[in-house]
Formats: structure tokens, C-alpha cells, sequence
């Protein structure tokens, strides 16, 4: 376990209320570096370099993070087991998103408020193209919890896009 034993003490004591906002928080530091790291990238080095490092080095991470939710919470490869896994991760808490469209071989996703691309326009910077990172992360996450998953992108920048939708994917499986 990456907790020190101290650490474990001190988190034990936290109520349910403190045990969820400590873990936002630590979702908002990760994309807070992520999205950093790809700012960096991006004015050092250029758009296209930052969307092939986005791809990469987020791409391993989503892989990472599926293999440990499917052990820590036993997840199947089921369609409820893949939208578990995407809600738990870090994947998609850089902003709002919804699931829609259950059945019982696919679902969507639907980003409604990206934070990344909402700094991005406040800061004259536009829309990062995040289309090709964004399938590679989607279709490997999905793909660790059933090798037979299927994605496809719906729409995401640089796609023009409904103002209150920034990204939107459908996952299938066995259909």
C-alpha cells in the first residue's frame, strides 16, 4: 500500500464527508498537473507534441487505474462494470459528465464541462485538440475491463460542438 502508516492513522479519524472531499481533492491536484504538464508542453514545444504526450503518457495512466479498480472493486466485463470503472477513475473529473443510454451492451458519456478547455478559452489559448488522446485513453480504460470493448467518438474538439458538450463517447461490447 502506497499509504504510510501514519497517513492511514490520520485518514482513518476523517468522516465520510472529509473522506470524500480529500479524495476530490486529490482528483483536482492530478488534473491540476495534467493539465500543466500538457500547458508546458503545448507552449515549449507546440500542439502537436502536447496531444502526442497527452495520448501517451495519459493513455498509461487510464490503463493503470482500470486494472486497479477492476482488483479493488471486482469488476467484471460487463457494461455496468465499464461505467463503474469510468465514474471511479480519474479519467473524466476534469469537469462535468453525464452517462446516458444504458443498455446492456453500450452507454455514453457525455462531457458537459471541461475544465482544461473552459481555462483554455478564458486564457485566449482555443480548444485543445484532445480528439486523438481522448479515444486512445477511452478505448485502453475500456479495454482492460473487456478486451471486446468498442469506442467511438461522437464528437470532441477539435469537432465543432455543442456549447454544453464538449465530448461525447459511446462504448459497446459484444453487439
Amino acid at each position: 500500500m502506497a499509504l504510510s502508516k501514519i497517513q492511514m492513522e490520520r485518514l482513518s479519524k476523517l468522516s465520510k464527508e472529509q473522506l470524500l472531499e480529500f479524495i476530490d481533492m486529490f482528483q483536482k491536484n492530478w488534473w491540476n498537473l495534467q493539465n500543466n504538464y500538457i500547458l508546458y508542453l503545448n507552449t515549449e514545444y507546440g500542439e502537436d507534441a502536447a496531444v502526442k504526450a497527452d495520448g501517451v503518457c495519459f493513455t498509461a495512466n487510464a490503463k493503470v487505474q482500470m486494472y486497479r479498480l477492476k482488483k479493488l472493486f471486482g469488476l467484471k466485463d460487463d457494461i455496468p462494470s465499464i461505467i463503474d470503472a469510468m465514474v471511479l477513475s480519474t479519467i473524466w473529473a476534469n469537469g462535468d459528465f453525464e452517462v446516458y443510454d444504458v443498455t446492456e451492451n453500450s452507454f455514453k458519456l457525455k462531457v458537459t464541462n471541461c475544465y482544461q478547455q473552459v481555462r483554455r478559452l478564458e486564457e485566449g489559448m482555443g480548444e485543445f485538440s484532445c480528439k486523438p488522446a481522448g479515444f486512445a485513453i477511452a478505448d485502453a480504460a475500456a479495454k482492460v475491463i473487456n478486451p471486446s470493448a468498442e469506442v467511438k467518438c461522437l464528437v470532441c474538439p477539435p469537432d465543432p460542438h455543442p456549447e454544453d458538450v464538449w465530448c461525447d463517447w459511446e462504448f459497446t461490447i459484444g453487439s
